[in-house]
């Protein structure tokens, strides 16, 4: 038996016993070579993934025998803002302790995707007290001043938000699932501002046509100066991409404070 098997075993058992587990998820490399590490050994994930808006706890009892059927041993499930944190400051674990409770039923481990300021390139998770305030809670301005759907990454109130959500939901996990039934969390989805390379509001703009931070400029070995003049045509993509950067860092750090479980990103190019 291999590692990754024994690992599985190890996981299905822990689960089954409804004993706590052993170390926490960790990404690890040795000689070269990464590996995700579940209850100290190498986790080969066989995942499935729920569909963006069947999370609820309503939909659920169709889900797992579809997990069963598939012989799955992890599945992905998104983590909605909008329910999570309905009302400003109040936060509603519910549809977490769902997907928790059917996780350890079915015995199988969890990746959550958190649906927060961005999905698909939208803003179509956040709740509706970022969605109807846009002076508070900015959306990407296009290059013709028209506003975009989807949130913007100069938003400093959005990011503030998403990060005290993301940290709630983080410190959550680490008081609810002590038996470290969810593996891994995504930060954001999909981020993008479709139909449009950059933000153009006035502050983006400023931020654009002046210097690219020094950290930056040696991460990337290019030379000092604006950002047309570090990376000529590709300079928006690159400004954007900085700027959504930035901004997940911040959600991410305030999550990783409270519970150091592995995360990741993916990025809709």
């Amino acid at each position: 038996m291999g590692l990754g098997a024994a690992g599985l075993m190890a996981a299905s058992v822990g689960l089954a016993q409804g004993v706590a587990a052993g170390p926490m998820p960790q990404v690890m490399q040795k000689d070269g070579r990464w590996a995700l590490m579940v209850d100290g050994a190498p986790y080969l994930m066989l995942g499935v993934q729920v569909n963006n808006s069947s999370a609820w706890p309503a939909m659920l009892p169709e889900v797992w025998p579809a997990v069963d059927k598939l012989h799955a041993n992890t599945v992905e499930a998104p983590i909605y803002w909008e329910q999570l944190e309905a009302v400003k400051g109040k936060y509603d674990f519910t549809v977490v302790d769902a997907l928790l409770a059917g996780a350890r039923e079915h015995k199988v481990h969890l990746v959550l995707l958190w649906f927060g300021t961005w999905k698909n390139g939208a803003g179509h998770y956040v709740p509706d007290w970022v969605k109807r305030d846009n002076a508070t809670y900015p959306r990407v301005t296009g290059p013709k001043g028209e506003v975009r759907d989807t949130m913007s990454p100069f938003g400093t109130a959005t990011m503030k938000a998403d990060a005290a959500a993301f940290a709630a939901l983080m410190r959550h996990l680490k008081m609810a699932d002590p038996r470290r039934t969810v593996i891994m969390v995504q930060v954001e989805n999909e981020i993008n501002a479709y139909g449009s390379q950059r933000d153009y509001a006035p502050e983006a703009v400023k931020a654009y046509e002046g210097q690219v931070p020094s950290e930056f400029v040696a991460a990337m070995r290019v030379k000092p100066g604006t950002w047309a003049e570090a990376f000529g045509a590709e300079a928006e993509n690159t400004f954007q991409a900085w700027s959504i950067a930035r901004y997940v860092e911040q959600v991410t750090k305030a999550g990783k404070a409270e519970y150091g479980i592995p995360v990741y990103l993916n990025h809709s190019l």
